[in-house]
């Protein structure tokens, strides 16, 4: 296979993975947190959040558009209504946002390209940067479309706390069970 079929393979299989990961992360979601959500999309406790962080710091731009993909087929149904272009502005949000955020700290010398020097503290730092950006880009959004029904300076706290936590949780779960996907590896070897 030439190398440019090789990586636009290799592409296309990260994109497919995130956006189907990213789609069971959110059924799990909503099945085990639906009674924690504040409004529609707005969620005290939303796993996915990590899992977005997760995508794209391993998979880079792929990830971050299968999670674009991965929000556009959760919200199918909506791209049929009025407001299709804030569905797909919202799933650009999703996916791009914390992208945005890598390669911004990334600018700074906060984080490595290849994730070398990651530190709790620098995580952390992008997950609360990525909670910001994530509920401010998604209630400015539904301001825009849908201003009569939407209450962005009340939404937006909810969300970034739903996003912070729900990534930390992610995080630490990965973190705590790296030893054991460890042990498996050797196990298979």
């Amino acid at each position: 296979m030439s190398k440019p079929l090789a990586s636009l393979s290799q592409w296309a299989l990260m994109l497919l993975i995130s956006s189907f990961l990213f789609v069971a992360f959110f059924r799990l979601n909503d099945w085990l947190f639906s009674g924690l959500e504040h409004t529609s999309g707005v969620n005290w406790i939303f796993l996915p959040a990590g899992f977005r962080i997760l995508l794209v710091l391993v998979f880079g731009m792929p990830g971050a558009l299968g999670i674009v993909l991965g929000n556009l087929w959760l919200d199918q149904s909506q791209l049929q209504a009025a407001h299709s272009l804030a569905v797909v502005l919202i799933a650009l949000a999703s996916g791009l946002g914390p992208w945005l955020v890598k390669r911004w700290m990334e600018s700074l010398g906060l984080l490595d390209r290849q994730l070398r020097d990651i530190t709790a503290h620098r995580l952390l730092h992008f997950v609360l940067l990525y909670a910001i950006v994530n509920a401010v880009s998604h209630q400015l959004i539904r301001w825009a479309f849908q201003p009569e029904t939407a209450k962005p300076w009340l939404d937006v706290w909810p969300m970034f706390i739903g996003d912070a936590i729900g990534a930390l949780v992610m995080l630490y779960v990965m973190k705590l069970g790296l030893p054991w996907f460890r042990q498996l590896a050797y196990k298979r070897v």
